[in-house]
């Protein structure tokens, strides 16, 4: 068999899995087609022999170019209206039988929906790692990001589909649930913490959170109350990119944000948020109301 035979096989083997990859992405299974045969397209113009992983490799590039699509759909002619989507995104989950089966076990048409409202890296970051467990070092030079900055897309991302997964999830309860929080952590009150923390919370720290005290994770309601209890006075009420959290800031920079997840009105988890990087790409807004106790 010749090179391009062997390559063909190749490309072949992985068709499934960048089908499936695209088809999430996008939301479209005709759309995930054109993807994976562009891929082809550029597959078959590379030189082989200097790709050290082929399915990582392909893997990238239909990511690209699914990329490259969300970005055009954000630049679509301002006349089609939020109705037009709603029926687009519907249309796309009327397939055949056989395409259905791609899209099935994800792809609803109330994920559909709740993924149109992200931003093309977000959604990157939470169909690769969540739904296809690539990690955040392979994702960052698919978006030209730090691993870190990946990981904070996924996390709005993946707070926005437990949300409306979630039916008692809206923005005025997360802030009432928050602002408790911070007033309990301020009171040291330790029994008003547990109450408003689920049983399974979870609290992690990224490196730069650690690395100024913070635990790397805590995985125990008990924990996480005691870590809070009588301190977080130096902390304020924010919007982080318009979700109710807490911000810790020095000299008029925020230094740490508390990402909260907020599911059936109790915290689920906690992300606190050191990176410089993340920090500056994130949209915080103090809340003066909320930060009173």
């Amino acid at each position: 068999m010749d090179d391009t035979g062997w390559l063909a096989n190749q490309f072949e083997a992985n068709q499934p899995r960048l089908r499936s990859v695209a088809a999430r992405i996008l939301g479209s299974v005709e759309d995930a087609d054109d993807a994976v045969q562009e891929a082809w397209l550029r597959l078959s113009t590379t030189d082989a022999s200097e790709i050290e992983n082929l399915a990582g490799w392909l893997t990238t590039v239909v990511s690209r170019i699914c990329l490259n699509v969300l970005r055009a759909r954000q630049r679509r002619p301002s006349g089609t209206t939020d109705g037009d989507d709603l029926e687009r995104i519907a249309d796309r989950t009327a397939l055949p039988p056989e395409d259905q089966a791609i899209l099935a076990d994800t792809m609803g048409t109330a994920l559909l929906i709740v993924l149109e409202t992200l931003s093309p890296a977000e959604r990157i970051c939470f169909v690769l790692h969540d739904m296809f467990s690539i990690s955040f070092e392979e994702i960052a030079p698919i978006l030209g990001r730090s691993p870190p900055a990946c990981r904070q897309l996924a996390s709005r991302a993946r707070r926005r589909v437990r949300s409306a997964e979630d039916p008692s999830a809206n923005p005025a309860r997360q802030r009432e649930v928050v602002t408790a929080f911070l007033a309990a952590a301020r009171s040291g009150d330790f029994e008003r913490l547990l109450s408003l923390l689920h049983p399974d919370v979870t609290l992690v720290a990224d490196a730069a959170a650690a690395a100024i005290g913070a635990p790397a994770r805590l995985d125990a309601a008990d924990d996480v109350a005691s870590l809070f209890s009588g301190g977080a006075r130096a902390a304020r009420a924010a919007l982080l990119d318009g979700v109710a959290g807490l911000v810790w800031s020095q000299g008029g920079r925020p230094k740490v944000a508390f990402d909260f997840t907020v599911v059936a009105g109790r915290v689920a988890a906690i992300e606190m948020i050191g990176d410089e990087e993340v920090l500056q790409e994130m949209r915080i807004e103090l809340l003066s109301r909320a930060d009173r106790s």
